[in-house]
């Protein structure tokens, strides 16, 4: 998500796992929320329609497309040999849902499972202010060599590119948050057949502009501070 930031060498997104030092296994948070979102979000919406146009009933259909979720859930806690905060929300979330819809019959309480899902994500990545914001460990991911050497130093010494951080580590998990909170009011207010396909784009739409709107701020704000840690640093030598 921030595999763009300008730098002075070429870095692709894998090269950090390839340097000197590191290690093939270390956890992956972008990949780890890209294929939480695909799992949860995007596959079941697709056996949705693909069993909805084979004649399958509304409420069948979504309970149907929840079993991607539901391996996934269970795969991390059997690799992991614990469950982590995101697997236990969502296996939270799926617990409740399909209780509450079993209980209630609406296929309503299912679609409000994808709300669930992204203020989960969101909030955790809120919440991972309070430790390694989100977004620092993005640029991590995606940057390598002497550019995050910059991005580690500027941030252990500049509260201002420490700001900068925090608040695209904002942006991301607000996005998400409102996706939440509108999935919610859509899965009780929309026609059910239109929900998950409306979601959808709602999803697409809301992480473009977190990334672009991301991307600027840290274009903007961010980046002339790793020069000036430069500078600073060859004046300090």
């Amino acid at each position: 998500m921030v595999n763009n930031v300008p730098s002075d060498e070429a870095v692709s997104p894998a090269s950090p796992a390839t340097e000197p030092g590191s290690t093939g296994g270390a956890r992956n948070p972008q990949r780890e929320i890209a294929l939480s979102l695909v799992v949860n979000a995007v596959l079941p919406i697709a056996t949705f329609y693909g069993l909805r146009a084979a004649g399958v009933d509304q409420w069948l259909a979504l309970m149907l497309g929840l079993i991607a979720p539901a391996a996934m859930a269970v795969h991390s806690v059997l690799t992991k040999r614990r469950v982590d905060v995101l697997a236990g929300l969502v296996m939270a979330a799926l617990v409740l849902s399909v209780g509450l819809s079993l209980l209630t019959g609406s296929p309503r309480t299912l679609l409000a499972r994808d709300g669930v899902v992204t203020a989960a994500i969101g909030g955790w990545m809120i919440f991972t202010l309070t430790r390694t914001p989100y977004y620092l460990s993005a640029l991590r991911l995606f940057t390598g060599g002497t550019l995050r050497d910059k991005i580690n130093s500027a941030w252990s010494d500049r509260p201002d590119f420490r700001r900068v951080v925090y608040r695209c580590t904002v942006i991301w998990g607000s996005a998400l948050l409102l996706d939440a909170a509108s999935t919610v009011i859509f899965a009780y207010t929309l026609p059910i057949d239109l929900v998950p396909l409306i979601g959808a784009v709602k999803l697409v739409v809301l992480i473009i502009l977190a990334e672009v709107s991301s991307q600027v701020w840290f274009r903007l704000k961010g980046v002339p501070l790793l020069s000036l840690d430069q500078a600073d640093g060859q004046e300090r030598s």
